[in-house]
């Protein structure tokens, strides 16, 4: 199908997609504002009537760089069959991306 025809044939659903990306859009900030306000309360269980939200403590993380990794290994001289061999692959689910016209 050409992308005329998709643009013909879903138009609705790409409205709705953009309206439903609104909506969420402004529950994620309501949802961000409470959030933080519960957060600074401090780590513990706060209650609510219906529900209940467990605040953690604050952590680190690290991320590695694995392509700085590859090119310090490439210079040390590992062979490219190593580094391919021992590189796992996974499968992300296609996005889809919506804004405002």
């Amino acid at each position: 199908m050409n992308a005329v025809a998709q643009v013909i044939q879903f138009p609705s659903q790409i409205d709705r997609l953009g309206e439903l990306k609104a909506i969420m859009a402004d529950l994620q900030a309501e949802y961000d504002q409470i959030a933080d306000s519960l957060r600074a309360q401090g780590a513990g269980t706060h209650e609510g009537r219906m529900f209940k939200a467990v605040v953690s403590e604050e952590t680190l993380t690290t991320t590695f760089d694995a392509a700085a990794a590859k090119a310090k290994l490439l210079e040390v001289g590992v062979a490219q069959s190593w580094i391919d061999g021992n590189v796992k692959v996974s499968v992300r689910k296609a996005s889809v991306t919506v804004r405002a016209r």
